[in-house]
């Protein structure tokens, strides 16, 4: 007698229903914490999910005029003008992978909107929470104004950054090269000759 597909079917459910390993108890789970995961400088950050709004591509940008080499430019996302910084740049660290693999992380804090561009997106990604340790002296210096501390998974340590805290220095509110400071002052030198 020839077995019907429907029979397959039927016999292979009842196999795996015995072979079925239940879920793990909620009460015996330990509580995680995820974020989006990122390179810079070949160091993994993650930052909490509510302060990265969005990932992107990089998307086309307008340069401007006067700003510091770190402002990279302006860019329209559906309809809304959103400033491109370089983060290695901003914080003087050098990338490590090519530039097509660099992503724009769209963080918003202090009334301010701004797209920061870093080497690479690791996706989302999920610690236990006992697993956090303060930051250690393994830090690197360029990134210590940032990192909160740290998670190990899987071998690896990925640093907590807070890049809200960016947002809050004098620098990086202040984007002008004081380039028209310095016209000012060319223009004098040269009335002056």
């Amino acid at each position: 007698m020839a077995i019907t597909a429907f029979q397959s079917l039927r016999n292979l459910k009842h196999a795996a229903r015995g072979q079925h390993m239940p879920l793990p108890s909620s009460e015996h789970s330990e509580p995680e914490w995820q974020g989006i995961g990122y390179q810079l400088g070949g160091v993994r950050l993650v930052s909490a999910m509510g302060e990265v709004r969005e990932v992107l591509q990089v998307p086309r940008f307008t340069a401007l005029p006067g700003v510091n080499d770190w402002m990279l430019g302006i860019a329209n996302v559906r309809g809304r003008l959103l400033p491109v910084v370089d983060v290695h740049r901003y914080l003087g660290i050098e990338a490590t992978l090519p530039q097509n693999q660099a992503r724009l992380l769209v963080v918003e804090a202090e009334g301010l909107t701004a797209g920061l561009m870093v080497e690479a997106s690791l996706g989302i990604q999920h610690f236990v929470l006992s697993s956090f340790e303060p930051p250690g002296s393994e830090v690197p210096v360029a990134l210590a104004r940032i990192v909160r501390g740290s998670y190990r998974h899987g071998g690896r340590v990925y640093y907590e950054a807070r890049l809200s805290t960016l947002f809050c220095e004098e620098q990086f509110r202040n984007v002008s090269t004081n380039w028209d400071a310095n016209l000012r002052q060319a223009r004098r030198g040269a009335m002056e000759k």
